[in-house]
């Protein structure tokens, strides 16, 4: 009874794990294309550029020393002070000077006294020498006294003049407006002539931006010039935009000036230096730029050209090749390989004509599509355009620049 239960069960089982393994699998769901945004690309007006790492540099700079040996006893400024052209700095003791001054025009008015009487002697001499009442050799003698004293009379005078000098280099001024570093040498400290340092100033209303181009760069420019595409520096000034070490965008500009007239064979680049408006700070009395500090230097490279321009996040890389994904007419993705030209802020130039205006670029969603699969396509938010890119030259940063030397 025990068996015929068992194989009962046994055969109910089976009957139903073969009704189970017969029933009609479920239909997939069919889910629906993924949602992707794309951008029409952009023509625009750009200017080719090359990027270079630079220092700005003083625009003038002095080391002051005195031009007159002597103790140090006043001094008229505190460190870091700005002051104008003209202002007195130091003071050295002028008593000793000022005695050499006293002397020296005491020697003078004592010549003077001297030709004075020396040429008294001469006229009467002379007079009497023409009528032929004096002999030739004491017109002779009266005549040397005569020239010896205007001698004496000269040589008092640069004396004098000297002595003067020595004084006026007592009281030792600015020779520009500019700002001051700290006092090297305290008062009372002996000071000796055209040797002792005794602070500097730098002046700050223009700096030099200087930076290094290298050869291939030169290279390219050079073959544009010869060809006509550019004019040389020498002919028409070459404008550059500087950037400071926190600003994403170039909001300063500079004027070549100087170019070096050889490359470095170490390092294969060409010193080229910017003068630069050196810019105040609206609520402070300092300016923007100080020497020694870190600038991206943006110069030009030809002239304006109409260019295709696509964001920048719409790129994909496969090794090494650059390619776009494309929205066709029906909604499918189509891959196009392209090259690539220089970045304008999130935009990148398109070199190779394989996008035109007309075109949907994949700006988002680029992981979620291969080529052949059909999509759901949003427009994107407007990309704009860098104002770095923007072909118009800017004015030259100040009327003082004048046109630079460069070769470049």
């Amino acid at each position: 009874m025990i068996t015929r239960y068992v194989a009962a069960t046994v055969f109910l089982t089976t009957t139903a794990v073969l009704a189970g393994c017969a029933r009609k699998p479920p239909e997939p769901v069919k889910t629906p294309p993924p949602v992707v945004l794309v951008s029409a690309p952009l023509a625009q007006r750009v200017n080719d550029y090359e990027d270079f790492a630079g220092r700005t540099e003083p625009y003038r700079v002095v080391e002051i020393k005195s031009r007159v040996t002597g103790h140090l006893k006043k001094i008229h400024f505190k460190d870091g002070q700005d002051i104008e052209e003209g202002q007195p700095l130091f003071e050295i003791d002028s008593r000793i000077y000022r005695a050499q001054l006293d002397q020296a025009t005491a020697a003078l008015g004592k010549a003077e006294v001297h030709l004075k009487t020396a040429t008294d002697n001469y006229d009467r001499v002379k007079g009497l020498y023409d009528k032929g009442s004096a002999a030739k050799e004491d017109y002779d003698i009266k005549s040397g006294d005569k020239a010896e004293a205007e001698g004496d009379v000269n040589v008092a005078r640069a004396a004098v003049q000297l002595a003067a000098t020595n004084l006026r280099y007592c009281t030792i001024r600015a020779p520009f407006d500019g700002r001051l570093d700290k006092r090297f040498v305290d008062e009372e400290n002996l000071v000796k002539a055209d040797d002792t340092a005794l602070s500097t100033i730098v002046q700050l209303n223009y700096v030099y931006a200087t930076f290094d181009v290298d050869e291939r760069t030169v290279s390219r420019v050079r073959k544009l010039i010869e060809q006509g595409a550019v004019t040389s520096s020498r002919e028409q000034p070459r404008i550059v935009q500087i950037a400071l070490a926190d600003d994403d965008t170039h909001t300063l500009s500079g004027l070549v000036v100087f170019t070096s007239n050889q490359i470095d064979a170490g390092t294969g680049t060409l010193r080229v230096r910017a003068e630069i408006l050196n810019p105040k700070i609206s609520r402070a009395p300092w300016y923007m730029l100080s020497p020694g500090q870190f600038v991206r230097v943006r110069m030009p490279i030809g002239g304006p050209r109409d260019a295709i321009l696509v964001p920048e996040k719409a790129i994909g890389s496969d090794q090494g090749q650059k390619f776009l994904y494309l929205v066709g007419e029906k909604n499918e993705v189509v891959r196009r390989n392209v090259r690539v030209g220089q970045q304008y802020g999130q935009l990148r130039v398109i070199e190779d004509g394989a996008v035109k205006t007309s075109d949907k670029v994949i700006v988002d969603g680029m992981l979620r599509v291969r080529p052949g699969v059909e999509v759901n396509p949003k427009p994107a938010p407007p990309t704009k355009l860098s104002t770095d890119a923007a072909p118009a030259a800017p004015e030259a940063p100040a009327p003082r620049l004048k046109l630079g030397p460069g070769s470049v």
